[in-house]
């Protein structure tokens, strides 16, 4: 039994941890699906099959040959995925910035982020809260610019 339950404890683990790598099949595929010649390199027009790929891909193109080899690719998802997790812990700390103001409906206040620009919107009582809400997110350390698409009910 303990046997049992140590190779069970030892499968979620690795489940759990695994991050996906350029040996992993995920990320093969994946690079498989966009290079559509079959020539080992995705081009520019390829990379429009990933839209946050296409998106940077000079600066992913390590080498500027015009194509992403599929360390290069490896790489950029690796970048892409570390950017999500930076965006996802500023949302956080902006939403909880907004928790804890005084006055600031915050639950009716959504907070999305992408490459540290904060979007607020929702819908709040007085363009004062509109205004407030906005400060409160621009002082959070992390965010750039702050989109405030909040109205006023």
């Amino acid at each position: 039994m303990r046997a049992y339950m140590m190779g069970v404890l030892m499968f979620a683990s690795a489940a759990t941890f695994a991050q996906p790598t350029a040996d992993t099949p995920l990320q093969r595929a994946d690079f498989v699906s966009l290079d559509r010649n079959r020539d080992g390199y995705i081009s520019k027009v390829e990379a429009l099959g990933d839209a946050e790929i296409h998106k940077r891909f000079a600066s992913f193109d390590g080498d500027k040959d015009g194509r992403l080899s599929e360390a290069e690719y490896a790489a950029a998802k690796d970048d892409i995925a570390k950017r999500v997790l930076v965006d996802s812990a500023l949302t956080a700390r902006v939403k909880a910035a907004l928790l804890a103001e005084k006055g600031i409906p915050s639950m009716s206040i959504s907070v999305e982020t992408y490459e540290g620009r904060v979007q607020l919107s929702g819908f709040v009582g007085s363009p004062e809260m509109v205004s407030r809400a906005g400060r409160v997110a621009a002082n959070v350390t992390g965010v750039r610019t702050v989109h405030n698409n909040i109205s006023v009910k």
